[in-house]
C-alpha cells in the first residue's frame, strides 16, 4: 500500500493547512484499511473535523478486529461500516462542542475502505471515491461522489441526514488493486457524468505500486506525482490518494 496527501495550490496561496486526513494500516486476515476524510474548504475548522472523523472511523474498525469479532456475513460488514460512520460523526460533533462552534465549522466527508483478496468493502458520506480492479484489471467503483445540484456541492458528515443513506458496498471476488481518492482528484480519476474509473489515470499508478522496489521511498514518489504540473494545472484543491496492490497467492 502506498498513500500520500499534499496541500493544494489554492491552500498554499491562501496560507491554509491541508484539510485532508488519510490514514491506513494492515488488519488481521491479510486485509488493508484505508480511511479518508476531506474537510470542507468553507469550514473554519475543516482539518480538525477531518482528523476527528478519520481517527474515530479507523479506531472503530481496528477495535472490532482486535476484539476477535471479525465480520462473517454481509450484514456484519454493513454493521461495522455503519458503526464506523456513526463513531466518526459523533467525534466531529464532540469536537465542535468542545470548541463552542457549530458543527458545520468542522464539516468533512468520509470514506472507509477495507481491502482483502476475496472481499472488499467500502462506506462513504460525501464526495471522493473508492474503487477496485479485479484479477483481469477491470476497474469498478465501490463508492462515487455524492453531489447536489452543483458539482461542488456534497453531503457532509455533520449534516443531520448524513447517516440516513450512506453509500455502502460489499464486493466479493478476487481483488488485485484498490484505490481511495479525495474530491480534488475526481475530474482526473473519474469519467463524468457516469462517474466510472478512468483507466488511463489508474493503470500506470497501479503498475507503480506493484513494481515499487522501495516502499520506504514510494510515498515521496507518489507525493511528487500529486504535486507535479500535470496534476496541479487541473486540480488546485488538497489531493489525497491511496493505492493498494494484493499479490496473487
Amino acid at each position: 500500500m502506498v498513500a500520500a496527501s499534499v496541500r493544494g495550490t489554492s491552500h498554499v496561496k491562501s496560507n491554509l493547512p491541508c484539510q485532508d486526513v488519510l490514514l491506513w494500516q494492515p488488519l488481521p486476515g491479510q486485509r488493508l484499511l484505508g480511511v479518508l476524510a476531506d474537510g470542507a474548504g468553507s469550514a473554519g475548522f475543516a482539518e480538525v473535523g477531518a482528523d476527528a472523523a478519520a481517527r474515530a472511523a479507523r479506531d472503530t474498525v481496528v477495535s472490532r478486529f482486535a476484539g476477535g469479532s471479525e465480520p462473517a456475513t454481509d450484514e456484519d460488514w454493513k454493521t461495522l461500516l455503519c458503526d464506523a460512520l456513526k463513531a466518526a460523526r459523533t467525534a466531529v460533533l464532540a469536537a465542535a462542542e468542545k470548541r463552542s462552534v457549530r458543527p458545520r465549522e468542522l464539516a468533512t466527508t468520509l470514506t472507509v475502505l477495507i481491502v482483502g483478496a476475496e472481499l472488499t468493502v467500502a462506506a462513504q458520506v460525501g464526495d471522493g471515491a473508492a474503487l477496485v480492479a479485479d484479477a483481469a484489471d477491470a476497474l469498478a467503483a465501490l463508492t462515487k461522489p455524492s453531489s447536489g445540484e452543483f458539482l461542488n456541492e456534497t453531503t457532509f458528515l455533520t449534516s443531520d441526514t448524513a447517516l440516513e443513506q450512506p453509500q455502502i458496498e460489499i464486493r466479493r471476488g478476487r481483488c488485485r488493486h484498490a484505490a481511495l481518492l479525495c474530491d480534488g482528484l475526481q475530474l482526473l480519476a473519474l469519467k463524468f457524468p457516469e462517474l466510472t474509473p478512468h483507466a488511463p489515470f489508474f493503470t500506470p499508478l497501479f503498475r507503480f505500486v506493484k513494481t515499487a522496489g522501495d516502499f520506504a521511498a514510494a510515498p515521496a514518489q507518489l507525493q511528487a506525482f500529486l504535486q507535479s504540473p500535470r496534476i496541479t494545472q487541473r486540480a488546485d484543491d488538497d489531493l489525497s490518494l491511496l493505492l493498494a496492490w494484493l499479490p496473487e497467492d
